[in-house]
């Protein structure tokens, strides 16, 4: 019995005492392996995903979606959402509401309000208190097939969809639908200006006529707007068919201020624009290679540059002063001058990443399995981890994937980078 209780202190002395880490970098200095603060699971067995965003909640937890087997043999796993205490890494609560045991939004698709979250999962909506993890409200709507990005804006969350008179039509055409943060309504708002020129009808005897993906909304001079990118149908052209296109529509006035401006030159094909990003009278998209600078209320052209001649386009893009990157699936993150266009540097990237996240004038993300630090200012590369469960748990089929986020330093506190894996999130000291 006396062995037993010395097993069970030594157990506790282990978990208060994990083992120690030294800092390891290789031959040009860039660390490769750091002490981690914490550790905390969020698989139950499966190799967890999901989240590519890390959201810190009334800085109290970070959440992260946690995975287990299912009861079905064929399925992939169940998902929920874990929330986090920031110090220690503890779980504060789980929410298990998913509509299908899984979740299929991975980034911007979460707002916080005081106390409260939005959740967004595509004909799904959930509101949920973030101090309980307790469901407000939630809300379906798969007959108007929401997309998964919504743009917040006050009381109100905007997000394209499909309308019933649409489908009822045969027709392919986005609609822009105004939701209610407090209840869940939905209904319709308007529809972007879209011409017949190249529409076509599809296998499906569908009259396709333009898709849309991500929309932002803003206030100026308290009237609130929508950026609305769009694509529609073009001529035959190098990489595909399609032409890309933004308007500003005054929601207070229901009125459009302007309706088609080029995302891209008009050859070469388009794609579907990353969410706007919208900085004081400018707003920044993409198409793409392509990222422009457009004047907000006009939408006349500041600056548009091409980034590289391949087919392929950004999976995120952030604004950080007066540079802006751009995570491009072409392997690339570029830093150009926001103010110009102009290239800065250049720095290894992937397809398989996080968004990026800056802190403190280090750039944080996800390249493909490794956990990097870049120098805003040189792009310098400072860190280049692999997930350390490989060497604690012994787990080679894992990786750093997910999200990447922290908490800026404070008041002689260092700042923290927390990071997910396929089994746990990780809290480090930040770069220095």
């Amino acid at each position: 019995m006396q062995w037993l209780i010395y097993l069970i202190i030594f157990s506790g002395l282990l978990a208060c005492n994990p083992e120690k880490v030294s800092t390891q970098t290789d031959k040009d200095g860039v660390i490769t392996r750091l002490p981690h603060v914490w550790k905390s699971s969020i698989s139950e067995g499966p190799r967890s995903f999901g989240l590519h965003r890390g959201y810190i909640i009334d800085n109290r937890g970070i959440l992260a979606v946690g995975m287990r087997k299912s009861a079905e043999s064929s399925a992939k796993g169940e998902q929920y959402l874990l929330f986090k205490d920031l110090e220690t890494g503890e779980n504060i609560w789980k929410w298990d509401e998913f509509q299908f045991k899984t979740i299929g939004t991975l980034r911007q698709s979460i707002n916080l309000y005081p106390g409260t979250m939005l959740l967004h999962d595509a004909s799904t909506t959930y509101h949920i208190n973030t101090m309980t993890g307790k469901t407000i409200w939630k809300s379906r709507n798969p007959e108007i097939s929401l997309r998964p990005y919504p743009a917040f804006l006050k009381d109100k969350y905007y997000v394209p969809g499909v309308s019933i008179e649409s489908q009822r039509r045969k027709r392919r055409e986005p609609t822009i639908f105004a939701c209610d943060v407090a209840t869940g309504a939905v209904k319709e708002l308007m529809m972007p200006k879209l011409k017949d020129e190249h529409a076509y009808v599809d296998p499906d005897s569908i009259y396709y006529r333009g898709s849309m993906l991500n929309i932002e909304a803003c206030s100026r001079d308290g009237i609130d707007y929508l950026v609305v990118p769009f694509t529609e149908p073009g001529p035959k052209d190098l990489f595909n068919d399609t032409r890309g296109y933004f308007g500003l529509y005054n929601i207070t006035d229901k009125r459009w201020v302007y309706e088609r401006i080029a995302i891209r030159p008009d050859h070469g094909g388009a794609s579907s624009s990353l969410k706007p990003l919208v900085h004081g009278d400018k707003v920044y998209l993409t198409s793409l290679t392509t990222v422009g600078c457009f004047e907000l209320m006009t939408g006349k052209e500041v600056w548009r540059r091409n980034l590289s001649e391949m087919f392929t386009g950004f999976n995120d893009f952030i604004l950080v002063g007066d540079k802006l990157l751009l995570n491009g699936d072409n392997a690339t993150l570029y830093c150009v001058d926001a103010n110009t266009g102009l290239p800065m540097w250049t720095q290894k990237a992937s397809v398989l990443t996080s968004d990026l996240y800056h802190q403190d004038g280090i750039i944080y993300y996800i390249y493909t399995k490794f956990l990097l630090a870049v120098d805003l200012q040189t792009g310098k590369l400072l860190w280049d981890m692999p997930s350390p469960d490989i060497r604690l748990e012994g787990r080679d089929d894992s990786w750093f994937t997910g999200f990447v986020t922290g908490t800026p330093a404070k008041d002689g506190k260092k700042g923290r980078i927390f990071a997910s894996t396929n089994y746990n999130v990780y809290c480090f000291e930040a770069e220095q």
